[in-house]
């Protein structure tokens, strides 16, 4: 894994434009997001609405504000994409964004699922880190400990 970056969301940025900017001003292929803190509102999840495969969703809005509680998840090139989601995120970009959340509004309810959008409401800093590109110096790989891969 990468170095560990912050990417900070300003007030009405949209979350995953500002990600999949991010990203693609790096020049990344593959990111892991470990988790975000900060305040958002106006958001969209979604969730599995049968036991289909793949999933049909359904949306639940959440108007907020609120503050972020969890926040993981995953962007790739649509090449490295799971084909079977293909049909279930929709996207027009270039990336893949996979998150997936839950916040907390007034009154202490709680929302939460795949993440589709919303935007920061005060700031929202956001945690990623570079997947490595596939080389033999990859611990998680055979051969670890040898020189990168061609």
């Amino acid at each position: 894994m990468g170095q560990l970056h912050e990417l900070v969301i300003a007030k009405d940025q949209d979350i995953k434009a500002a990600i999949e900017a991010f990203v693609l001003e790096k020049g990344w292929q593959n990111v892991y997001i470990s988790g975000a803190i900060g305040s958002v509102y106006g958001l969209e999840f979604t969730t599995p609405a049968d036991s289909s495969y793949p999933p049909q969703v359904e949306r639940t809005l959440c108007q907020g504000p609120g503050e972020m509680l969890s926040f993981t998840g995953e962007v790739m090139t649509m090449e490295r994409m799971d084909p079977a989601l293909r049909g279930v995120y929709k996207g027009d970009g270039p990336l893949f964004v996979h998150l997936h959340a839950s916040v907390a509004t007034a009154g202490a309810h709680v929302y939460g699922g795949g993440f589709h959008g919303g935007k920061a409401f005060r700031s929202l800093k956001v945690s990623l880190q570079e997947v490595c590109p596939a080389c033999r110096r990859c611990p998680a790989l055979p051969g670890a400990g040898t020189s990168p891969a061609p």
